[in-house]
């Protein structure tokens, strides 16, 4: 009796301090989403800011062209009307950039949700569960947007869901530590309780598991979106630096420190080939001594003078034999 008391003041403690940790996993994740939520936002801010700023260059744009259609002004406005068509290109890019982000968003808390969905009905009675349904993900289409309402919506349902399964677990809680005080059956229950408190465990578990998925997807979409929403500012401070401009270039502009690196001498070049013509020699120099002796066991000793190469040798002619005929003499 005594050890099933024991058994149930530890188990009334563990779930004391995993229900004050689960509120504050579950307020962590409340307010990180808010933060993702408020960087789309301002990410969209700016996205419609760049579309007035490109609106207002081609508007001025055909004026322009309209009120200076001689051939030459045609030919000089065609630079700007070629930069608007480069910032054209570049926001359309970040407009598909950000396009495949919200639809990744979607897809993640999509498929955790149904996840999440499938556990609950094979572990929780379905009367107590409230599914919502969504729009449907299809994973053939990654530059569909989503509407951030949904994207908040599921994210909710998804927090709910998991609220139900730590509901759960309180519920199982509570029937252990009651449990011997209902049915007066004492220590005979141990492993009985050992059981129910594993089974609840593994539920926790899974409930961390959904929790670590969720905090996965947040500090990633948080990571994304920030560099997002950093190109995107830049971007729209060039549109608004080029529009404001107000100067007019010229010859006096042209540095004559700017030149091109292909067109200087690279220095190291001129020291590679005896770096490897080095190599070369030190390999010479090393048989070199094995030649030498080879030579010296091969030539044999004599008190004549060695002759220097490149000299010309005297010789005496007198002491030179003299030739014979091929034919034979008589006798």
């Amino acid at each position: 009796m005594y050890t099933c008391f024991l058994l149930v003041n530890y188990i009334s403690v563990f779930y004391n301090t995993m229900s004050a940790q689960y509120i504050f996993q579950n307020e962590k994740l409340k307010c990180s989403f808010k933060n993702i939520i408020a960087i789309k936002r301002e990410i969209g801010n700016t996205k419609n800011n760049v579309n007035v700023k490109l609106g207002e260059l081609k508007k001025l744009h055909s004026e322009m062209i309209r009120d200076n259609n001689k051939q030459i002004f045609l030919f000089c406005l065609d630079s700007f009307y070629y930069q608007y068509k480069i910032f054209a290109m570049e926001f359309e890019h970040i407009k598909k950039l950000r396009a495949v982000l919200n639809n990744r968003m979607y897809c993640d808390y999509y498929k955790l949700h149904n996840l999440i969905v499938k556990f609950c009905k094979d572990h929780i009675n379905e009367d107590s569960l409230n599914i919502h349904t969504f729009p449907v993900y299809k994973d053939l289409e990654p530059f569909q947007e989503y509407r951030i309402e949904d994207i908040m919506l599921i994210h909710d349902s998804i927090l709910q869901l998991i609220n139900t399964l730590y509901l759960e677990t309180v519920n199982k809680e509570d029937v252990i530590l009651h449990y011997n005080e209902n049915h007066r059956v004492g220590f005979s229950i141990s492993n009985f309780l050992n059981t129910l408190s594993h089974e609840n465990r593994i539920l926790q578990d899974q409930i961390t598991l959904f929790v670590n998925y969720i905090s996965f997807f947040h500090i990633s979409q948080q990571k994304q979106l920030k560099k997002l929403h950093h190109r995107i500012n830049d971007f729209f401070k060039e549109i608004d630096e080029n529009i404001n401009m107000n100067y007019t270039f010229s010859i006096e502009d042209i540095s004559d420190e700017q030149q091109m690196d292909l067109l200087e001498p690279p220095e190291d070049k001129d020291d590679s080939l005896p770096e490897l013509l080095d190599v070369s020699t030190d390999i010479l120099q090393d048989n070199i001594p094995k030649q030498e002796a080879d030579e010296q066991v091969r030539t044999p000793t004599s008190s004549t003078s060695i002759i220097e190469e490149n000299t010309l040798l005297t010789i005496d002619g007198d002491n030179l034999p003299k030739f014979k005929s091929l034919t034979l003499e008589p006798p």
